[in-house]
């Protein structure tokens, strides 16, 4: 099974399998965390509480079939994979009614979790993406360029490239001057080699559209590289690493993801602060489920900011795609809108269908003061 990616968080926001519901399956199977008889037990009482639930939903026959014939399926497809499986995490999604059983590893331990809803349960994907950007970590030196790939806690070398460059000289000949000269020379063929660097740099953007670039070269390296970037290979170019050409894939992932973790919690913080600044001095931002809800429906969202975990129960519109807090009937349509188990996992597959940012902000933060959810706004109402 691979990773995900956004392109597939969209696909499954987009499932149509109404009437039908879809069952959402999140496991932990971090064998670091627990032993393997943990983890099956674990699984096995979250199948019984799912049984449980589902003798107390009030659904047609048809639509609880499907969810039985799912809770089967899904007994049988997972125990046989816990002795080969290596990844933190498992998510899987199926609605047997209409043939659909997708399944994902996880690059880090989920909440253990099984849901019964009308459409996938997205929320923890969302998390899990947003938390994870693709990098690309370039490790240079005055001969060698290494390429790494650093995506969900994996690293891989893409690429490498090796430049006949001399070696320095010792001062000689009269009054230095022809060492001088051939150091001219050598430092020509140096800057030939950062300039097929920062064009196999800009290609493999071209071909992968890396979020991040980091760098690990001396500092006067990086004086004489940073220049021959290209503008849009520069403009996500986020910070430089300690690591040598010789160091293994594991030195350069345990780097690149220490780097990670801190322009994250950066980031975090600095949305945080950007929203409570604009929310206080009365601008274009609004904070809390309902409002944010409002704006979400009225396309009028630029950012959506919300707390990790955060949940609440509300409703939707199967015909508009408008969500709610507990409207029972659609005010633009007048048909009766369905229950959300979790409207806050609706409002972030709507944002991602709409290509609208979203920011997962780590607690406690200043954003639990206001709701635990805002956005910025396109426009101030």
């Amino acid at each position: 099974m691979p990773y995900f990616d956004r392109e597939d968080i969209e696909k499954l926001s987009r499932l149509k399998t109404e009437p039908y519901w879809v069952t959402s399956v999140f496991l932990t199977t971090d064998k670091s965390l627990q032993s393997k008889k943990e983890i099956a037990l674990n699984f096995k009482n979250l199948l019984a509480d799912g049984r449980s639930r589902l003798g107390s939903l009030n659904l047609d026959k048809e639509i609880v079939s499907s969810l039985e014939i799912d809770l089967e399926k899904i007994s049988q497809n997972i125990p046989l994979q816990l002795n080969s499986f290596h990844h933190p995490g498992l998510a899987l999604f199926s609605c047997a009614a209409r043939n659909i059983f997708i399944t994902y590893n996880l690059p880090h331990p989920p909440r253990n979790r099984l849901v019964f809803d009308p459409n996938p349960y997205l929320r923890p994907l969302i998390a899990i993406l947003e938390r994870y950007h693709r990098i690309l970590t370039l490790v240079l030196s005055r001969r060698e360029a290494k390429w790494y790939q650093i995506f969900m806690g994996e690293a891989s070398l893409v690429d490498s490239l090796s430049s006949d460059v001399p070696g320095k000289v010792r001062e000689g000949g009269w009054e230095g001057y022809e060492s001088k000269r051939i150091e001219r020379h050598i430092e020509a063929h140096v800057h030939d080699h950062l300039k097929k660097v920062s064009q196999k740099t800009f290609n493999l953007f071209k071909q992968n559209k890396f979020d991040w670039l980091f760098l690990a070269c001396e500092d006067k390296l990086l004086a004489d590289f940073e220049p021959l970037l290209h503008t849009y290979v520069k403009e996500r170019f986020k910070g430089r690493i300690k690591a040598k050409i010789t160091d293994s894939v594991e030195k350069i992932r345990q780097e690149a993801i220490a780097l990670e973790i801190k322009l994250k919690k950066e980031d975090e913080d600095q949305t945080v602060q950007r929203f409570v600044s604009e929310l206080e001095a009365g601008g274009a931002a609004v904070a809390g489920l309902k409002e944010t809800l409002r704006q979400l429906n009225n396309n009028n969202v630029q950012l959506l900011i919300v707390t990790h975990n955060f949940s609440r129960s509300g409703r939707f519109c199967p015909a508009c795609e408008l969500l709610f807090l507990d409207e029972k009937t659609c005010p633009s349509c007048q048909q009766p809108t369905k229950e959300a188990s979790d409207i806050v996992d609706e409002a972030l597959g709507l944002a991602m269908i709409r290509n609208i940012p979203v920011r997962q902000i780590t607690p406690p933060s200043k954003l639990d003061h206001y709701g635990k959810i805002g956005a910025f706004l396109r426009y101030k109402t």
